[in-house]
């Protein structure tokens, strides 16, 4: 085995309107700014982003899926798409049905996670309080009785956004991810879609291994020859490897 380490993969969930795809936007516009080949315009259901930690340029991959069905889904089939969770809770509004219900998600899949107290720069945003609500809705933060990290964030400035990101790399590193690039891949169908031009494709994530040009993908019954590869910015790759976004065009049949 050929263990290196790797990328965090990195879901965003909470409540409805709690500011996740505001977070997420604001991070991939950042990116954009930040000089990405050609920028991205179009929807992706994940993307990486790049964050300067302790002086190292360090990259996250981040799953834009709405909601948190698509998590459950992809845990309903016995796996784990992410590593890491960030929990948003809205500073103004606090703990919600869903955000319990997020944090349940969270806690079944086993993974660490981080929490985001989000839209800090509104009228009646109080973190005490949000941290208060958080406790008693068994949501244990660093020194409040807990380990969970957090931090406040407004996704309008930014500000918090660069300790936020600290964070998740922080987290990353006590985690020790690991991969091994020697391996035929392993991964996750996070959509699929069918296009007039390209016909049917999917969006995967490489959890293990490395994909190659002129081999095959296979997820149930549906498969499709790798005749290229295509990054998260649309752009063609030769090999993909852990934690890696790509898209792959081509399957004979819609995959799950």
């Amino acid at each position: 085995m050929a263990l290196a380490p790797r990328n965090p993969i990195v879901a965003v969930m909470g409540h409805i309107d709690h500011g996740k795809s505001s977070l997420l936007d604001y991070i991939r516009k950042a990116n954009v700014v930040a000089g990405e080949a050609g920028g991205i315009t179009q929807h992706v259901s994940a993307y990486v982003a790049e964050h300067t930690y302790e002086g190292t340029n360090r990259q996250i991959t981040f799953l834009d899926t709405p909601g948190h069905e698509a998590f459950k889904a992809l845990r309903a089939r016995g796996a784990q798409a992410a590593d890491i969770a960030i929990l948003v809770i809205a500073a103004d509004e606090g703990v919600k049905p869903q955000t319990i219900e997020a944090f349940s998600e969270i806690t079944t899949a086993n993974i660490p996670c981080v929490v985001a107290f989000t839209k800090i720069d509104k009228n009646g945003a109080d973190i005490e309080r949000g941290k208060i609500a958080a406790l008693e809705a068994g949501i244990y933060l660093e020194g409040l009785g807990g380990t969970i990290p957090f931090t406040g964030v407004s996704s309008k400035s930014g500000d918090g956004i660069p300790e936020l990101l600290d964070l998740v790399l922080l987290t990353s590193d006590l985690a020790e991810l690991t991969g091994d690039a020697t391996l035929p891949a392993q991964g996750f169908v996070l959509e699929s879609s069918q296009s007039g031009k390209r016909g049917t494709l999917a969006t995967l994530i490489i959890k293990n291994g490395t994909l190659e040009t002129g081999t095959f993908v296979v997820s149930g019954s549906a498969f499709a020859p790798v005749r290229f590869i295509e990054d998260f910015k649309g752009k063609r790759i030769e090999t993909a490897g852990p934690s890696e976004p790509i898209v792959i065009s081509g399957w004979r049949d819609l995959p799950l």
